[in-house]
């Protein structure tokens, strides 16, 4: 890992951010996890620095469970934090800073912490590359998750970079895709 390398930022990655009412995960979101433990697994084997940023809130604790397939491992920072930003733990921006290379965000939660989080970086400077198509949501009523999920990346283009999934497997995967 060099300074220069990806970090890979997870946020809100836990149970209940990606299980809806019904006690289910949403299609769209099972297909996020996928892409998630994809770009994990390649982050973790290439000497990345991963993040995972945890939301703390007053949902019961089985909610605040990470996604199995998506877990921190010992290696892994863990900011777990109160407010929707991931600038809401104190120690989140010492990564970054420490980090020149891209900064990819994937994770759930689209329509509030990845976009308070995305706010926060305009504000302060900072460049994360938004990765939609591995950033999930739960329905907001009356949307449905991908009328939720469109809302939020209708603004969040407007904040900073995204980069598409095949732009992800192009430059990041390409080694994974093509095994």
């Amino acid at each position: 890992m060099t300074a220069s390398s990806p970090c890979l930022i997870l946020l809100d990655c836990q149970i209940g951010h990606v299980t809806g009412p019904d006690g289910r995960i949403d299609p769209e979101n099972q297909q996020v996890i996928k892409r998630i433990g994809q770009l994990l697994q390649h982050a973790r084997a290439s000497g990345w620095t991963v993040c995972h940023c945890q939301l703390s809130d007053d949902k019961p604790a089985a909610a605040r469970v990470p996604v199995n397939a998506l877990r921190p491992n010992a290696r892994e920072a863990v900011f777990v934090r109160r407010g929707l930003s991931a600038f809401s733990d104190s120690y989140f921006h010492q990564v970054l800073a420490r980090n020149t290379g891209p900064r990819l965000v994937v994770g759930f939660s689209a329509p509030f912490s990845v976009l308070a989080t995305a706010f926060d970086a305009q504000t302060r400077g900072e460049e994360l590359t938004l990765v939609p198509d591995a950033i999930g949501a739960l329905a907001v009523e009356p949307r449905n998750v991908a009328d939720t999920r469109a809302m939020a990346f209708d603004l969040a283009r407007r904040l900073g970079p995204v980069m598409g999934w095949d732009a992800v497997e192009a430059e990041w995967l390409a080694e994974d895709v093509h095994a």
